[in-house]
């Protein structure tokens, strides 16, 4: 099975920085998920709690539906915080890892293969420029240069 998206294995240095930028967005998207789940089910409590706080009479049934509704808001808080702490270290794991692989993919890879073109560059200048010096030297030997 060929994968439609290579993943870049060529250097250490740049899948860790794919990576913390692939955890960035899965805690962002984690977030906002989390976010709207949670407030989805704290309005479903509130419907119900909402009706039971504005009676005047309860019974003890509707008391402890009341209890278990406001319980159940408490829970989704705290759930909320726990998935929040959770997605805030991914997301700063994500943030570091990434500047950590760019960083030192600029400084030890980038740079090393800057200077290798640089230097291949020069390479092949000296030697066109040995070639045109060695065709002009014997363009200046040939007997049709020298009639």
């Amino acid at each position: 099975m060929t994968p439609s998206l290579p993943i870049p294995t060529d250097n250490i240095y740049k899948f860790a920085c794919l990576f913390g930028l692939a955890l960035i967005v899965v805690s962002i998207f984690s977030y906002v998920s989390t976010y709207t789940s949670t407030l989805d089910r704290k309005v479903k409590y509130m419907e119900v709690i909402i009706p039971l706080e504005a009676k005047a009479e309860r019974n003890k049934g509707e008391n402890d539906l009341l209890e278990l509704n406001k319980k159940l808001i408490e829970v989704s808080k705290s759930n909320e915080r726990s998935a929040t702490t959770m997605m805030e270290t991914a997301l700063v794991m994500g943030i570091v890892l990434s500047l950590f692989g760019a960083y030192n993919w600029y400084e030890k890879i980038h740079k090393r293969d800057e200077k290798l073109a640089q230097l291949q560059i020069e390479k092949l200048e000296a030697e066109v420029a040995k070639i045109r010096a060695e065709l002009a030297n014997l363009n200046s030997n040939s007997p049709e240069s020298r009639a």
